[in-house]
């Protein structure tokens, strides 16, 4: 890319602009930086869907492996560059997972035994063995996504280009798709371009890290040189791992360690050798009951009771759930794709009726209400944000629910300019939501519910295609919401945050609840975690493997609690 810009049809500024850069066969770089910054556009450079498919004004030149894009249409270049979208299931459109996985080697006319065998290869690498003959769109977001990738991935292209890749994945099924990645750099020297905001698990076998802001390249050097930049980093709010957040706190405070680690076992290696000479001296172990929100009540809000649900086709997605939730509430739901999270928010609000058992929302049976009269007690924002949209504009989005309350027309105005305000989307509300990034899309959707003021709030995948600031923004207004005394619900794997914020976790298994218990009691049992695919946040890792040996505690949740613990 050279002196690389361009702007979308219809947009006044540029979203990205005078981008200079190379990438090298069999190099793997980092695209990090805020929402809106411009990475996905960087992305659909790399296979033609800019310019061929968007409209716009493109300026500069762009070659992949030595092919003019401007010359070169959308076929040719896939056939070089193999892009997932942020968003799965825009790029999802066969009757069954097999037939999406056999598409691309079917197109490349390879003989039918190579495309079986690709076919399982997907089918291994997206962990949907047996589900062959589902409808993509049937299966989970998280399930979609891995799908998504699989797909790609079995068509073998020169360059990988994943554009937030593991953002709906759980933990587990994040590590099997980076896992992938690395034998394919080591194996096959191939090129990959990661957008990613959580770099846990891709910085140990990242080449290079590009940060963009505004557009521009701001910062483009080793992973841990780009790290090591304390300002750029905060600045930009950018999720760097636990381990490595806590490694440069300790070097404020004037504690150096041999080398800066970045995955778990670096910093399992690193902190041992400073706790064994007693460079730290740990204080006795913090104690705190839990977070309890202000105002939870005795008051139940939301009660299953032998809940079953099936689909059409006849999975069994909900078997014998029981579950209770207060009024006051700000509760977690975790566990592997495909577990049923999902599916039990839309039984609580009305879009599923139960098979058997009864749901209850506050007090009476939901069976006889539908799901619009559900919809102003309790609001659920979905996780693929197109699926509620089909207003014109954003403001449009916003102001639906509030209209078909027959709220007066001032109140409407009010609700909707506190709520674009709070989640910065002012300056969209003249725009389609179809029109704006993953990011921009997702809050617009977690909007629309807002406006409405529910007395039970689900957010489903409330972080997905965020930053790390933007992320904690709307959790922020989660959190503000429930200290009303609202029932707040977010399911979600990013387990930081679930840990910073709720008060009570349910952990799902095929279909049912699992475990559940406050955040320090689901992550202190970490085996029982790794069954349903989930890890404790990689601070809490950390202490649980250098337990035994130091005395440390095993329910140390964030980096500023394991700061206090170490060194007072």
């Amino acid at each position: 890319m050279k002196g690389l810009s361009w702007k979308y049809e219809g947009s006044a500024e540029d979203a990205i602009q005078g981008i200079d850069l190379e990438v090298a066969p069999g190099e793997v770089v980092i695209i990090t930086g805020p929402s809106g910054a411009g990475k996905t556009t960087l992305c659909r450079t790399t296979n033609g869907l800019i310019p061929h498919f968007f409209r716009g004004d493109l300026r500069g030149n762009v070659t992949i492996a030595d092919l003019d894009v401007r010359v070169y249409d959308v076929p040719v270049l896939s056939a070089i560059t193999g892009l997932c979208f942020d968003n799965p299931s825009n790029q999802l459109f066969n009757s069954t997972v097999e037939e999406e996985l056999a598409f691309g080697p079917e197109n490349f006319c390879l003989p039918s035994a190579e495309i079986r065998n690709r076919v399982n290869e997907g089918l291994q690498i997206s962990r949907l063995v047996g589900m062959e003959k589902k409808s993509p769109h049937s299966l989970s977001g998280g399930q979609q996504q891995a799908c998504a990738i699989a797909a790609i991935e079995v068509m073998h292209p020169q360059i990988l280009v994943l554009d937030e890749p593991t953002s709906n994945l759980d933990p587990i099924g994040t590590a099997l798709v980076f896992e992938r990645i690395r034998d394919l750099v080591k194996t096959e020297k191939r090129t990959v371009i990661i957008v990613e905001h959580k770099l846990e698990d891709v910085l140990p076998f990242a080449d290079r890290m590009i940060v963009l802001s505004n557009g521009r390249i701001v910062a483009d050097d080793k992973p841990l040189n780009v790290i090591s930049r304390a300002g750029l980093i905060e600045g930009m709010e950018i999720q760097v791992p636990d381990v490595t957040r806590l490694a440069y706190k300790l070097m404020e405070k004037g504690i150096n360690l041999d080398r800066i680690p970045v995955t778990l076992d670096e910093g399992i290696e690193a902190f041992r050798k400073i706790l064994s000479h007693r460079i730290v001296l740990p204080n006795a172990p913090l104690r705190n009951s839990g977070k309890k929100p202000p105002m939870l009540s005795d008051r139940i809000s939301v009660q299953c009771e032998g809940v079953e649900y099936s689909y059409p086709d006849g999975t069994q997605a909900i078997s014998e759930l029981n579950l209770t939730l207060r009024e006051g509430d700000f509760v977690g739901f975790v566990g592997q794709n495909g577990s049923g999270k999902t599916t039990t928010a839309k039984l609580l609000n009305g879009l599923y009726k139960a098979s058997r058992g009864r749901v209850k929302i506050f007090g009476e049976d939901s069976s006889g209400k539908e799901a619009d009269e559900l919809a102003s007690i309790v609001g659920y924002s979905f996780q693929n944000p197109d699926d509620q949209f089909f207003a014109r504009t954003v403001k449009e989005e916003l102001e639906f629910g509030p209209k078909n309350k027959n709220l007066p027309s001032d109140e409407i105005g009010r609700r909707v300019r506190e709520v674009a305000r709070d989640l910065e989307i002012e300056n969209y509300l003249s725009h389609s939501p179809f029109s704006l990034s993953q990011g921009l899309r997702q809050r617009v959707a977690f909007g629309s519910i807002m406006t409405l003021d529910p007395r039970v709030l689900i957010v489903d995948e409330p972080t997905t295609g965020q930053d790390y600031a933007r992320a904690k923004t709307v959790m922020e207004i989660c959190k503000r919401f429930n200290d009303t005394g609202k029932t707040v619900v977010i399911i979600s794997h990013n387990m930081n945050l679930v840990a910073e914020y709720c008060n009570f976790v349910f952990v799902f298994r095929r279909g049912a609840i699992f475990m559940s218990g406050s955040p320090r009691e689901v992550f202190s049992a970490p085996e029982r975690l790794k069954e349903t695919s989930l890890a404790p946040p990689q601070i809490t890792s950390l202490f649980q493997a250098l337990s035994a040996e130091f005395g440390l505690p095993r329910d140390i949740l964030d980096v500023e609690s394991a700061i206090a613990y170490l060194t007072g």
